[in-house]
């Protein structure tokens, strides 16, 4: 479960609401999401249905990515992106969806960290722990052998989480599958790299007043790989069908207040990072 699972929910009805709980947030960041160029939005679809794919395939889909990051508007960046397509999500099962009801939006950040240990952040089973004040509930359960992943015998892990968070009155449960994808050479300039994808399995179920509100898909990819010794890139694209209220997945402000907390969430992991503490679990 990544961070952005655990500061998805804007305040609802803002004019109404004198504070928003974004859990360990201490305060709102709302900046403006841009229409990303068409090819960035090519590129984060691409990532999403090349996840499985294989070095040498991943290596051309990333061949190019630093200069579409540049044309698209550089670092960081937060956008609004095109939909998903139907056929997108048959990979993981879930072509019975509408996707094309899920809005995309993409960060594109660098964190003060290395590769190897935002890598260690990302698969851990203690995201609570690691982001604190967040959930209600939360398990991660690996589906195959993290040892495995750690090691290097396998290229891939897999895990499901099942969380409970509230936001205000409501309270919601969630089932979501996620996994790590490593690259030894698919990186710009034949660095290692590795990608990270979440998805919803099922809708959200509200446990508590979750009258006018739905949480139907959420889809995540993410691309990281080390520019520089310590210094490591961020390529978050996500699509999501959510509303609270008048509030949708679809609005500007949703987009910018979700982007905007989750580049704050990317400095707090560069401040993990740094402090070396706290730490993940593997277990």
């Amino acid at each position: 479960m990544r961070p952005l699972f655990r500061s998805i929910l804007v305040c609802f009805a803002l004019a109404l609401v004198p504070a928003c709980d974004f859990g360990t947030l201490e305060s709102l960041s709302q900046d403006q999401a841009v229409e990303a160029p068409t090819e960035v939005s090519v590129a984060a679809r691409s990532f999403w249905t090349g996840y499985s794919s294989s070095e040498a395939d991943v290596a051309k889909l990333t061949a190019d990515i630093e200069g579409i990051i540049q044309r698209g508007g550089g670092t960081p960046l937060q956008a609004k992106i095109s939909n998903l397509q139907k056929g997108d999500v048959a990979s993981v099962g879930l072509d019975q969806n509408d996707v094309t009801l899920a809005a995309g939006m993409l960060l594109v950040s660098e964190i003060t960290c290395t590769l190897s240990d935002i890598e260690k952040l990302v698969i851990a089973t203690n995201q609570d722990q690691l982001y604190p004040g967040t959930y209600d509930a939360y398990k991660r359960t690996y589906l195959t052998s993290q040892p495995d992943y750690a090691t290097r015998k396998t290229d891939d892990v897999k895990w499901q989480t099942d969380l409970t968070a509230s936001l205000l009155s409501r309270q919601y449960e969630s089932l979501l599958n996620g996994g790590s994808h490593y690259f030894k050479t698919a990186g710009p300039g034949g660095k290692p790299m590795f990608f990270s994808r979440t998805f919803l399995t099922k809708p959200a179920t509200f446990l508590k007043n979750g009258q006018g509100a739905d949480f139907n898909q959420d889809y995540q990819i993410e691309l990281f790989w080390e520019r520089t010794p310590g210094h490591t890139a961020h390529f978050y694209g996500v699509w999501r069908e959510f509303k609270m209220g008048t509030i949708t997945s679809d609005s500007a402000l949703y987009q910018s207040l979700v982007l905007g907390n989750l580049a704050d969430f990317d400095k707090r992991t560069g401040l993990i990072c740094q402090n070396k503490t706290p730490v993940g679990t593997f277990d």
